[in-house]
């Protein structure tokens, strides 16, 4: 944990000085696009590699779409998401500084689950949908670039299961305007 607060410190204080405050004030605006990667690590998953795009429609709203793969371990059982699609609407409810957003999300999901317990040589895989809902901090250190801090809270549903999957992430994407 003391890793994780030395490093947003160091994540914040970065951003302060080198961010480019003219050129950035205004990103949120019709035709921002950014797209990237991000690693994540949720509650008992070794963890969650991703991408993500946006496209923004108004300097308040835009669209969100995410692609995940995850593996965790509970116990005896391993658990691979081999793959969870989400897309969904995003809402920009803070912007304290010129170059720093803070976001909502609330996304659909669809994937494909696999299950396996060694202890009992058993398998079970299949298709799972639900939704998710999250928050996520926009740090602009320049005009190109972007550093995501956010989290997820999912409810997924299906191959006879349902179950909560909380997942926080850091990520960095590449912005253009169209």
């Amino acid at each position: 944990m003391r890793y994780i607060i030395t490093f947003l410190i160091s994540l914040f204080a970065t951003a302060s000085l080198f961010a480019e405050h003219e050129k950035v004030s205004l990103l949120h605006a019709n035709g921002h696009q950014s797209m990237g990667f991000r690693y994540g690590k949720g509650t008992k998953n070794r963890f969650d590699l991703g991408m993500e795009y946006q496209r923004c429609f108004s300097q308040r709203t835009g669209l969100i779409c995410q692609l995940d793969m995850e593996r965790a371990t509970f116990g005896n059982s391993d658990f691979s998401n081999q793959f969870l699609l989400g897309a969904g609407l995003e809402v920009m409810c803070f912007h304290p500084k010129t170059w720093m957003f803070i976001d909502l999300d609330i996304m659909g999901n669809v994937g494909y689950d696999k299950w396996t317990c060694e202890a009992l040589e058993a398998e079970k895989s299949g298709i799972v949908g639900g939704a998710n809902i999250g928050g996520k901090m926009e740090i602009y250190p320049g005009k190109r670039v972007c550093i995501v801090l956010g989290g997820q809270q999912y409810l997924l549903f299906g191959n006879g299961t349902n179950y909560l999957k909380p997942n926080f992430y850091i990520g960095l994407r590449y912005v253009w305007n169209k």
